[in-house]
């Protein structure tokens, strides 16, 4: 049996687009002040629901996501038992 681990609890957006059964560009989109409120994503980083990291210099930001805010944005995951 699978013990629920802290770590599970957090993603790479390709595993949660994997997890939810959508396209990466739909979960991308997600991420964007310009197709989200900036305020939605502003108030889920002061929460802790998502973080990003970007290199000094660099341009792309790395994202990592909670189970939390994936629930949030697209409710149940499509591919559960599959990890």
């Amino acid at each position: 049996m699978h013990r629920e681990r802290e770590i599970d609890n957090y993603m790479t957006p390709a595993e949660a687009s994997f997890r939810w059964g959508i396209s990466i560009e739909t979960l991308k989109n997600k991420l964007k002040p310009s197709v989200s409120s900036d305020e939605e994503i502003r108030s889920m980083i002061e929460q802790g629901l998502i973080k990003y990291f970007v290199k000094p210099g660099g341009k792309n930001k790395q994202w990592i996501i909670s189970t939390q805010a994936m629930y949030e944005w697209f409710g149940e995951p499509k591919n559960k038992g599959e990890i």
